[in-house]
C-alpha cells in the first residue's frame, strides 16, 4: 500500500469533511458524496439504507475517500453514476482521476436510528495540492448536492425551498461549472418531482 499518510495530510480535520466515496462490488464502481465526521481522534460516517454506498460498504467493510475541490463532481455523483473514464487505479483501488488526495478507510458498522460506521484510515496518498481562493458558489453546490439527495429520499418541501435559495446564490457567485452542476441537480430534482 501507499505510504502512511495522516488525516491532516488528506485535509481531514474536526467537523464534517465532505469527500466523494468510491466503493466497488462485483466489479462495479460507485461514487457518491459522503461526510467523514471527525471528532478529535474519532472518525465516523452516516450511511443511509438503500444506497449503493451503504450496500457496498456493508459488503466490503471499506471505502476510498477522494478529496477534491471540484463541486461539479459532488453534484454529479449525487445524482448519476460516473463512467469508468472518471477513475484510475491506485494500489488496485478505484480513485477519481481528479482527486487531489485519497485515503482507504476500513469500517466497523453499528446501527442506531441510521447506520453509523466507525472508520479508520488505513492508507492514502496526496496526489497534488491545489492552491485556490475560496468560492462561495462552489461550496454551495456541495450543500445543494446534500439537499438534493435528501429531497429525493424524503420528498420534504423544505429541502426543495433550500435548493431554490441555493440556486439563486450559485448563479450569482459561481462560475460556469458551478452553474452547470446546479442546473443538473435541479433538472434531476424536478424530473423526480413529477413521479
Amino acid at each position: 500500500m501507499s505510504g502512511k499518510v495522516t488525516l491532516e495530510d488528506l485535509g481531514i480535520f474536526d467537523g464534517i469533511n465532505e469527500i466523494i466515496a468510491t466503493t466497488e462490488k462485483d466489479g462495479r464502481i460507485n461514487a457518491a458524496p459522503l461526510g467523514v465526521i471527525r471528532d478529535g481522534d474519532e472518525l465516523y460516517i452516516r450511511l443511509f439504507m438503500g444506497s449503493h454506498t451503504y450496500e457496498n460498504i456493508l459488503a466490503t467493510g471499506s471505502f476510498v475517500a477522494n478529496v477534491t475541490h471540484d463541486a461539479w463532481l459532488f453534484a454529479e455523483t449525487a445524482i448519476e453514476d460516473l463512467t469508468e473514464g472518471y477513475f484510475m487505479r491506485r494500489e488496485g483501488l478505484a480513485v477519481l482521476k481528479d482527486a487531489e488526495a485519497w485515503g482507504l478507510f476500513k469500517c466497523e458498522t453499528f446501527a442506531l436510528d441510521i447506520i453509523i460506521a466507525k472508520v479508520e484510515l488505513v492508507a492514502g496518498e496526496v496526489l497534488r495540492k491545489d492552491f485556490r481562493a475560496f468560492n462561495r458558489g462552489s461550496s454551495l453546490v456541495v450543500e445543494a448536492a446534500v439537499a438534493a439527495t435528501r429531497y429525493l429520499a424524503l420528498r420534504t418541501d423544505s429541502y426543495y425551498e433550500e435548493l431554490m435559495k441555493l440556486q439563486r446564490i450559485i448563479n450569482r457567485c459561481g462560475g460556469p461549472r458551478e452553474r452547470e452542476a446546479m442546473e443538473r441537480l435541479m433538472d434531476r430534482v424536478n424530473s423526480y418531482s413529477h413521479i
